[in-house]
């Protein structure tokens, strides 16, 4: 239970990778406040990780490519908790060629992954300067590489990375911390088609030195460790959980 009396704050809490680390914060202790588009499904899903009833999972709507969808949730947040951990999880990918890129499909894909992690991470400031808190971003293997056809992810995953850094040698006067995961390929219910897919699982398979797709549950403890007290002493870092793609050649 080593969060236990700390309430977190995760976006795209409802599935996948933000699932995973919902669940383990919960079972950790913490109080978890999950974020995402589909109130329906975010409802459901606070319900089952909750399946004890213990009132310490909160959804609460937002989409963070909003700035007023933003303000509107952080203010409900603002108004009944106080947030000690921020884990900006929320995130989209929208493919095509680089040379005949829409703007609006750069400009949202940029609003979800990066601008809204700057604003839930500024909203979050307000509750954690006084006595210090843990912001950790999802990052990505494209922080680091990239792939074709997915331009504004990479741009925006870049951007995490060194949003990361400039968190951590802003903020550390107060006592936050902020640190990223790079997941590698991780087997969740959006990567199925390419779990499926033959000639991709072989390539990934392949590609990772750990022959394999990870697991949500095996970022979701990278996330838990910086998140903890076990970490108070580590910022701006980055922590790949990709079977050893990234030190591969």
């Amino acid at each position: 239970m080593v969060l236990e009396g700390k309430t977190a704050l995760v976006s795209g809490g409802s599935r996948g990778i933000g699932r995973a680390i919902s669940e383990l914060f919960y079972k950790e202790g913490a109080k978890v406040i999950i974020m995402s588009r589909n109130a329906e499904k975010l409802a459901q899903a606070a319900k089952e990780i909750d399946s004890k009833n213990e009132g310490r999972c909160i959804a609460i709507p937002c989409d963070v490519g909003n700035k007023e969808s933003v303000d509107k949730a952080m203010a409900e947040v603002k108004a009944n908790y106080k947030v000690d951990i921020l884990v900006n999880c929320a995130g989209i990918n929208l493919r095509g060629p680089l040379e005949t890129m829409p703007y609006e499909t750069w400009q949202k894909v940029l609003d979800v992954n990066l601008t809204g992690a700057f604003l839930l991470t500024q909203h979050c400031f307000e509750m954690m300067k006084d006595t210090g808190g843990k912001i950790v971003n999802i990052a990505s293997l494209m922080s680091e590489i990239a792939r074709p056809t997915i331009s504004p992810y990479v741009a925006s995953k870049g951007g995490i990375k060194m949003f990361t850094k400039a968190i951590a040698i802003d903020w550390a006067k107060y006592n936050i911390q902020a640190n990223a995961v790079i997941p590698g390929y991780i087997s969740t219910e959006m990567n199925t088609p390419l779990i499926e897919d033959p000639k991709f699982n072989k390539f990934i398979c392949d590609r990772t030195p750990a022959g394999r797709w990870g697991k949500p549950e095996e970022v979701a403890q990278a996330v838990l460790f910086l998140a903890s007290p076990a970490a108070d002493f580590i910022t701006g870092q980055l922590i790949a959980v990709d079977g050893g793609i990234l030190a591969a050649l």
